[in-house]
């Protein structure tokens, strides 16, 4: 273990700024993950309204993706800083608060097929991975 007088302050700020450096080109990743996550939630919901008939073929592959991702995010939750994991949060719930409108807009106002309200229908899910991805990126 160093003393505190032990320490150079000079070689302590360049390791800060390493370690920042570091960061900052590290959470592209973390933006990449996001976005693949809003463009799978999309490209799901899509699939459903453009195709109801598969619905009965996907309902278990589904569900089990969902727990796999499920506890995949618990898991990441005990790897990232606290502030990250409430977005996280906030955002895996914020899709799951509105697959809700998207099923009712499916079922009431949106032509069956692919329609060109099928995509817009879709995105409302995704919509909050897409703004996660967008406050990590302004970090």
């Amino acid at each position: 273990m160093v003393s505190p007088h032990e320490l150079d302050p000079r070689e302590a700020l360049d390791t800060i700024d390493r370690v920042g450096r570091r960061v900052r080109r590290e959470r592209w990743w973390y933006v990449a993950a996001t976005a693949v996550m809003a463009v799978f939630t999309a490209a799901c919901y899509i699939g459903l309204i453009a195709a109801p008939a598969a619905v009965g073929d996907l309902v278990l592959p589904g569900v089990l993706v969902v727990v796999v991702l499920t506890g995949l995010i618990g898991l990441r939750l005990r790897m990232i800083d606290r502030a990250a994991a409430r977005l996280e949060n906030a955002a895996v719930w914020a899709s799951v608060g509105l697959a809700v409108p998207t099923m009712l807009l499916d079922k009431f106002l949106v032509p069956e097929g692919f329609t060109p309200w099928a995509v817009p229908a879709g995105v409302l899910p995704a919509l909050p991975f897409i703004v996660l991805a967008w406050r990590v990126a302004r970090r």
